[in-house]
């Protein structure tokens, strides 16, 4: 059957039907002549064009606003009516790519994070008791504020100038111990404790040292007390040199049993105090400078100066101007002349 064509007017009409709804296959096409809208598989569309099942198009031009489900598209705006939008990808591997993402004055742009605004931080804030972990290597090129506490179970190493504490009250516990040397910046600037606070005890093997100022000291046995050196009840004192070394007092210079004066031309004096006197004690003898005459110190003798003469094997004093006797003008008798008068008494009493 040939059909004809309807024009204009005639086709209107039978479209509008006056006010009567034209269905084609039940709701297959619905046209709603009174509200103008057009249903495809819906017998009361509710929009101008209502499908109820599923559209296909190669493009989409939508001018004002999109609404699929609660999500609304209008311009470059994504709003919902929930609380809450959901990107989701396919299962597998799913990813959702976009060169840059911001959000409120934070933003993503490829491996950066940074803010919109200026001067502004970026707070990483876990919730309850939850920890911020960082897994791989981290390079921090500004500065690190931490106003709780640091945990490091690694090896730590720290470049450039470190300052730890700002009072007395910190304190600084060290458990492990030291494997290197502790040496000052500066030579003879800083100390190791102070007048109100010191160590306890330093246990070293070598002193190394200009001066040690201290108010007492105990050394073994020794005990150092003002201008004091003393020992325990019943230790003796000992000052010997190493090997053929001696012990230096001022001038004397002490070498096992033997003092000497090492300045030369010195006089050695011994000098007492108040009533005090010099007395050597035992029950043997002392032994007097001794010589023969030609070895009299006559030049520098002064007065009451004494000595043993080995050629007249007699004591001698120099009385001020000549080399005489100890008993005076009557002389002494030498050990010649003791012989002498022993065998003259000898032979006179047979």
């Amino acid at each position: 059957m040939a059909i004809g064509r309807i024009s204009g007017p005639l086709l209107k009409a039978n479209l509008v039907r006056d006010g009567v709804d034209l269905a084609f296959e039940t709701d297959l096409l619905y046209l709603d002549v009174v509200n103008a809208r057009i249903g495809i598989n819906k017998t009361a569309p509710t929009t101008d064009l209502d499908v109820n099942g599923t559209t296909r198009t190669t493009t989409a031009v939508v001018d004002n606003e999109l609404n699929v489900g609660d999500i609304r598209i209008t311009g470059n705006t994504i709003s919902s009516d929930s609380a809450t939008i959901i990107f989701q990808a396919a299962a597998g591997e799913p990813t959702i790519y976009h060169s840059r993402l911001q959000i409120d004055d934070l933003q993503v742009s490829g491996n950066t994070i940074s803010t919109t605004v200026s001067n502004s931080a970026i707070e990483l804030r876990p919730n309850g008791t939850g920890t911020v972990n960082i897994v791989a290597n981290t390079n921090i090129t500004g500065n690190l504020d931490v106003t709780g506490n640091i945990n490091a179970t690694g090896n730590v190493t720290i470049g450039g100038n470190i300052t730890i504490g700002d009072a007395l009250t910190d304190n600084i516990v060290i458990n492990a111990s030291i494997r290197s040397d502790l040496i000052p910046e500066t030579d003879n600037i800083y100390d190791l404790g102070s007048f109100a606070f010191r160590w306890r005890a330093v246990y070293v093997n070598n002193l190394y040292t200009d001066a040690i100022n201290l108010p007492s000291l105990d050394i073994g046995n020794l005990m150092f007390r003002d201008n004091e050196i003393t020992t325990t009840t019943g230790s003796d004192l000992y000052i010997d040199g190493n090997g053929v070394g001696g012990v230096r007092l001022g001038n004397f210079r002490i070498v096992d049993n033997v003092i000497t004066n090492v300045s030369t031309n010195a006089i050695t004096q011994i000098v007492q105090s108040g009533t005090g006197y010099f007395k050597i004690q035992g029950t043997n003898g002392f032994v007097p400078p001794r010589g023969p005459d030609a070895d009299r110190p006559t030049a520098y003798a002064v007065q009451g100066m004494t000595r043993y003469n080995t050629t007249s094997k007699a004591l001698e004093v120099w009385d001020g101007s000549a080399w005489a006797s100890p008993a005076g003008a009557s002389g002494a008798v030498s050990e010649i002349q003791a012989n002498d008068i022993a065998a003259s008494f000898a032979l006179m009493l047979g």
